[in-house]
């Protein structure tokens, strides 16, 4: 039973995937706001939908959507739009949605008369017109589905085969039960052959565009306050306030506090380097313990004083604070006027924080790095902190084992799928590409990205989650702005063309077919398996 869920979960993935991430980048301002890697995997491929005779497929007669040579069925659209409303309905929760009660009887904008069914449905078609007009820019344009394309139509449709006896019925009833009323095999097959192919068009365009250095500098210089950062320290000093008090002797106090505060910013302001401030910083929280403790009579011991002291400490360095001018130190920081080593003290309702910079305004040069591991985590040794030492001697025994016989990269591939704990990355034999530093938990971060990292390195190292078998594989040497303004321009590229090519071709809507669907029923049967997976 358990496969079964699993196969399930692949299944609706694969299907409701397509429809969520065209939707979602339709209603965006870029329409297609999709690396080309995730793209390919937002649909499952598999049949010829060229047009030709041979790639023509029996759908269902009441057709939801169609141009000249494709068309969607009424189901599918179902499909889709109760997927995306699914999907999204928490989100849009926030905006007034009323999960409770039936998308035809609210409105989304009363003033226009429109209702949240109106709202989703303007989505759906948006999506559908998406995949529609790409397969027409698609045959247009002579490409096809080729042979791996049909072999992943066959693996699809047998897998949703077996997930249907896996449950005890017949294909046209698990079709009904994941998919909805009126869905046919020859509807499923029909709708994954068009999303591959339209992915397919979209996949070769976007990867088709070309770009100089300098298309990437003058990208950036537009964008640059998106993709800023800065290296800081800071620390605030803490004052008393109590405005309305009329007590001299409460506002003499107050007024000596305050002052202090001032005092001891302006001299950690003068500390130029992460170490002064931080030896500065250590010692004014050791002298002043009630700082951590919040009183003079604490519960906490000096171990616990001493552990937080140590954080409060480490927690005065800021490194890659992303661009931001709507707090007072925001806007300090990212002056473009701002120099290494300036600093400033800025007063707060009751509090003065010391600023110190130790990088201005710089863009990430970076490079991300790839890396297959294998994650070995006490839950399944035990599950007791006694089982740490287990956990790791079997991550001993099974590094140990795969460097005596075949420390390759697909030995290894294939010992993550055997045996790592890591479910986000087990089935791809333990592989993370694309990873930028600070993106992983410090240990993990720091053995990937330590300066003499080569690639083919392996080791093990422990992080909360247990114990890590490492592989590295290596780095594009792509620095991750120049990786960010690529898929920005990408994006913009393609959405031109977009716009250009949707104005060739005709999308018809079955409005009265689609305005009447089932959506209750469907979104609650729906929601319920969609969540199972």
């Amino acid at each position: 039973m358990n496969n079964s869920v699993s196969l399930k979960k692949k299944i609706i993935a694969a299907m409701a995937a397509g429809a969520i991430a065209f939707v979602t980048l339709a209603s965006g301002c870029g329409a297609f706001n999709k690396t080309p890697e995730a793209s390919s995997e937002s649909t499952t491929p598999v049949a010829d939908n060229s047009g030709s005779e041979k790639g023509k497929k029996s759908v269902s007669t009441e057709w939801g959507a169609k141009t000249e040579h494709f068309q969607i069925s009424t189901p599918i659209a179902n499909f889709l739009f109760n997927s995306y409303y699914e999907n999204r309905r928490d989100a849009y929760a926030y905006q007034g949605l009323d999960v409770t009660k039936s998308l035809k009887e609210q409105y989304y904008n009363e003033a226009e008369g429109t209702t949240w069914f109106d709202f989703f449905m303007n989505e759906t078609k948006k999506y559908l017109s998406q995949v529609l007009v790409m397969c027409e820019a698609a045959r247009d344009d002579g490409l096809e589905l080729e042979t791996e394309d049909l072999e992943s139509v066959k693996t699809t449709t047998e897998s949703i085969h077996s997930a249907a006896k896996a449950e005890g019925m017949s294909y046209e009833e698990y079709l009904v039960k994941q998919f909805g009323e009126g869905v046919t095999g020859e509807d499923i097959e029909n709708y994954l052959q068009l999303t591959a192919l339209a992915n397919k068009y979209y996949n070769k365009v976007y990867n088709g565009f070309t770009y100089t250095d300098e298309d990437y500098e003058k990208c950036f210089e537009e964008n640059k306050t998106s993709y800023q950062y800065a290296d800081f320290l800071k620390f605030n000093f803490v004052f008393p306030t109590d405005a309305e008090s009329s007590d001299a002797s409460t506002v003499k106090a107050n007024t000596e506090a305050e002052e202090k505060a001032r005092a001891y910013a302006e001299d950690l302001a003068k500390c130029k380097t992460e170490k002064e401030f931080k030896k500065y910083v250590k010692k004014y929280l050791t002298d002043n313990p009630q700082v951590i403790t919040s009183s003079s009579e604490s519960s906490m011991s000096e171990a616990d004083i001493k552990e937080a002291i140590d954080n409060a400490v480490d927690g005065t360095l800021m490194k890659k604070y992303p661009y931001e001018v709507t707090s007072a130190g925001g806007k300090w920081i990212f002056d473009p006027a701002r120099k290494e080593k300036d600093s400033t003290v800025i007063k707060n309702t009751n509090s003065y924080t010391a600023f110190v910079l130790l990088k201005p305004a710089y863009r990430d040069e970076g490079v991300a790095r790839s890396l297959r591991h294998i994650l070995f985590t006490p839950k399944s040794y035990g599950g007791e902190s006694q089982s740490l030492q287990v956990t790791l001697e079997r991550a001993n025994e099974v590094y140990k084992s795969w460097k005596e016989n075949n420390p390759t990269e697909e030995s290894f591939a294939e010992l993550a799928k055997q045996y790592s704990d890591d479910g986000g990355s087990k089935e791809n034999g333990g592989l993370y590409t694309n990873v930028k530093e600070g993106d992983m938990v410090t240990e993990f971060n720091n053995w990937l990205f330590l300066d003499t990292r080569k690639p083919g390195d392996s080791g093990i190292v422990k992080t909360e989650f247990g114990y890590h078998i490492m592989y590295y594989i290596g780095s594009d040497d792509t620095p991750a702005w120049k990786k960010s303004m690529d898929t920005l321009m990408r994006q913009d590229s393609f959405n031109a063309l977009y716009e250009t090519i949707s104005e060739k071709y005709t999308v018809e809507f079955n409005d009265e077919a689609l305005m009447t669907m089932k959506e209750k029923e469907s979104q609650e049967s729906s929601a319920i398996e969609y969540q199972e997976s």
